[in-house]
């Protein structure tokens, strides 16, 4: 009996392509995610459970402020978040 064997090119894996690394939001870059507003302040008004205007570490450590999905940088370094300084990022 006689076994034919088709030989099959072998596919080459593609090479990487190397992207321009993006500065992190704690670097002063920006998230990817498009920004909600309006969910930022509902959310910000939210954690502010004091009602100062600013969130606390505690604030952010909350039950409430471990849920979703956002971003606080205190930028300016004061040791609070400021509504300008967190946004709610939305999912895609």
């Amino acid at each position: 009996m006689l076994a034919l064997a088709w030989a099959t090119p072998h596919a080459q894996p593609e090479p990487e392509k190397e992207t321009a690394p993006q500065p992190s939001a704690a670097a002063g870059g920006s998230a990817s995610a498009d920004r909600d507003e309006a969910e930022s302040r509902r959310l910000f008004s939210e954690l502010d459970r004091n009602g100062d205007g600013y969130l606390t570490r505690d604030e952010l450590w909350s039950d409430r402020g471990r849920q979703g999905n956002w971003a606080a940088v205190d930028r300016n370094r004061d040791g609070r978040i400021s509504p300008d300084e967190f946004t709610v990022l939305r999912s895609r």
